[in-house]
């Protein structure tokens, strides 16, 4: 049975999904993510938005605005998932897309597993409790996607070594990220390996800005 908050979280949800057959049905599955994240919480600190309005804009809704850089991507995975965002919003929504949620606090990693389980999204969503850069040291995929993990800067330096891992590099960030990448020059992101971002801009339902900045690897 489909609970209250679930029926919240897809109603607030609709007015900004792709229209379609395939809108409701996605609703719905969004909405039943955001309850077994929500009751996941209780028990294990995954988030500080467990409200339906918050959850349906600032997760779910945040998450999907990384949709049209994933265009030509057919496997993806999600550095420091924490509460499994935007990795498991980005699958129900991709139906063709696999994807790994890379979290190395195993107690975390054990309640995404769950909620993946529970979705009936494995074995194509996978959990793997490990450090990012380790996993991408022996794994490929097409791109890689970060939100809260860290600055720019760092997060680059991060992956630098392991770059050859992956193609593009999604990295999802607030309105105050240009300041993160002043000190970015072409010559220091070439020396990492990554050339210069494409920046995609996107405003939430509830007037918050988002940036996105898209990494080619070299």
């Amino acid at each position: 049975m489909t609970s209250d908050f679930a029926q919240e979280v897809a109603a607030i949800l609709l007015p900004h999904l792709p229209p379609g057959p395939a809108r409701e049905p996605l609703a719905a599955d969004l909405g039943r993510f955001c309850v077994l994240l929500r009751d996941a919480n209780e028990h294990l600190n995954l988030t500080r938005i467990t409200d339906a309005r918050g959850m349906a804009l600032l997760h779910v809704v945040d998450a999907l605005t990384a949709l049209p850089l994933l265009k030509e991507a057919h496997s993806v995975a999600d550095l420091g998932s924490g509460c499994g965002v935007p990795g498991i919003p980005l699958a129900l929504a991709r139906p063709d897309l696999r994807v790994t949620l890379l979290e190395s606090r195993r107690r975390k990693a054990a309640a995404l597993e769950a909620i993946v389980r529970e979705l009936s999204l494995h074995p194509r969503v996978r959990v793997e409790p490990a450090r990012g850069e380790a996993w991408l040291a022996q794994q490929r995929v097409d791109s890689v996607v970060a939100r809260a993990v860290g600055r720019v800067g760092e997060v680059l330096a991060l992956l630098a070594p392991v770059r050859r891992g992956f193609r593009r590099l999604v990295l999802l960030k607030g309105p105050t990220v240009d300041a993160e990448l002043a000190g970015l020059t072409t010559r220091s992101l070439a020396a990492l390996g990554f050339g210069q971002p494409r920046r995609v801009e996107a405003t939430l339902p509830d007037g918050e800005r988002r940036v996105l900045l898209s990494f080619t690897t070299r």
